[in-house]
């Protein structure tokens, strides 16, 4: 059956003197395991059955044990890990261990002498590292838990750059030259018409038949046959009068 001993901001001590004086007190014997209530922090500790003790004094935040001489004095925490602090310099041994289920047991015994510590919970949980053991002198060994390594950061990943291809613009058209129309006039061009519209006709059937016609102009006979045969070719009435399908067919076919 485990006693609970609940302690606020008073200090208790438990001594065991059998008819001698403090300093040979005998032994303070746990049949049963007890356990202590700490207010600062508020975590429970627990004296484990058979442990042995000369005094043990409860803080809000400690707990002080004297241990005589070939005695054992353990104590166990689930929520924190224990730190001993030496408070006088006498010969003891210190064991730490903490179990897979980050259990705490301090294990103090006496080797010479009555040696006291003070055990003071940590603000973390033990770690499966475990237990050292400590020598004489006021000596006592303890693993402190294990610093958690830092997390490297993980590096950004750098951002995609974002690759806009232009547009190429667009290659002007080139523009179609084209070569002036010819003025034939507007009246109806015929054999012995004369005049600069038949000019115009003139140059017009030496850049096209190149000919080689005088440009005097004036309309013969000759120049009329050859523009039959151009209506001809060209799917038009063979009349040989220039006239406004005959003209826009020229200036149609110089383009």
């Amino acid at each position: 059956m485990i006693k609970k001993l609940k302690i606020g901001l008073l200090v208790t001590v438990l001594s065991l003197t059998v008819g001698v004086s403090s300093a040979f007190a005998a032994a303070l014997t746990y049949s049963a395991d007890q356990t202590i209530d700490l207010s600062s922090p508020d975590i429970n500790l627990t004296i484990t059955s058979g442990s042995e003790a000369t005094s043990v004094v409860v803080g809000t935040g400690t707990l002080t044990v004297t241990v005589p001489s070939g005695s054992a004095f353990v104590v166990t925490s689930a929520s924190r890990a224990l730190s001993p602090n030496i408070a006088s310099s006498t010969a003891f041994t210190i064991n730490n261990n903490c179990n897979g289920s980050q259990l705490q047991t301090m294990t103090i015994t006496g080797v010479s002498t009555s040696g006291t510590v003070t055990i003071t919970p940590t603000s973390a949980k033990c770690t499966t590292s475990g237990g050292g053991g400590g020598g004489g002198g006021g000596g006592g060994g303890y693993s402190a838990p294990a610093a958690t390594p830092a997390v490297s950061a993980t590096p950004a990943t750098p951002a995609t750059p974002t690759v806009t291809s232009a547009t190429p613009a667009t290659p002007a058209t080139p523009a179609t030259s084209s070569v002036n129309a010819y003025n034939f006039g507007t009246t109806t061009l015929k054999n012995g018409s004369r005049g600069e519209a038949v000019k115009e006709l003139q140059r017009f059937l030496n850049a096209k038949l190149n000919l080689g016609l005088a440009i005097d102009g004036a309309l013969g006979p000759k120049t009329i046959a050859v523009i039959k045969q151009w209506q001809m070719d060209n799917g038009l009435v063979a009349d040989g009068l220039i006239g406004a399908k005959t003209k826009a067919m020229m200036n149609a076919s110089v383009n």
